[in-house]
């Protein structure tokens, strides 16, 4: 008789610890995933939409006042990277601001005259994630470009064969490439080419370009 109440109470002892285990389990499950949502909340950044105007950066007028802005612009663009380098071309070397997600994600560089580091020269929008007053993006075709902006565009291609889009009154304008090919008699005459209709139908927005009209 011992051995049987002795049975029973080993029984009922493994179930309220099989019991005990099971509740553990559930009430340690919405814990660890209460931690992964507060975990994904906190490292979610607000990259606002850059926006570029006619004159003006966002809330920075443009061309900038001929001082250092580069805290400024870092300030108001955290969590973006905003750095200060020096490039190089054909001429003098200049110092530009870029504006990056990341290493591989820049969206805009500003570039700044030879001679004087504080006055700015050209803004070169280079990603999509930015934008123009007119709606207009990295990428967009050269017919959305028309109906975004409802203007008749002039173009002209320099002899590093880089083509842009452009109106006299404006100071935004857009460098585009096409799938279409050069020839040689277009190649031996880059001064004065004029691409057709049809060929910058195959072009996109490579670049929005902003430079102030002299």
């Amino acid at each position: 008789m011992k051995q049987i109440l002795f049975y029973i109470f080993l029984i009922g002892l493994i179930s309220c610890s099989t019991n005990s285990q099971d509740k553990k389990v559930v009430d340690k499950k919405p814990t660890e995933e209460s931690q992964i949502e507060t975990k994904t909340v906190g490292q979610t950044k607000d990259y606002r939409e850059i926006v570029i105007s006619e004159n003006s950066l966002d809330k920075f007028s443009i061309p900038f006042p001929e001082k250092n802005m580069l805290m400024p612009l870092k300030n108001y663009y955290e969590p973006y990277w905003v750095e200060a380098n020096i490039g190089q071309q054909d001429g003098p070397d200049f110092t530009y601001i870029d504006i990056l997600k990341d290493d591989d994600n820049p969206i805009a560089y500003l570039n700044f005259d030879p001679d004087n580091k504080f006055k700015l020269d050209e803004i070169r929008i280079v990603s999509s994630s930015a934008i123009d007053q007119y709606g207009v993006r990295v990428g967009d075709t050269y017919q959305e470009v028309k109906e975004k902006r409802n203007n008749d565009f002039k173009n002209s291609t320099n002899y590093h064969q880089h083509t842009y889009l452009y109106t006299d009154s404006s100071n935004i304008y857009y460098e585009v490439t096409g799938d279409f090919t050069m020839t040689e008699e277009m190649l031996d005459n880059l001064d004065q080419l004029e691409l057709t209709e049809e060929q910058l139908q195959e072009c996109k927005v490579e670049y929005i370009i902003w430079r102030k009209r002299k």
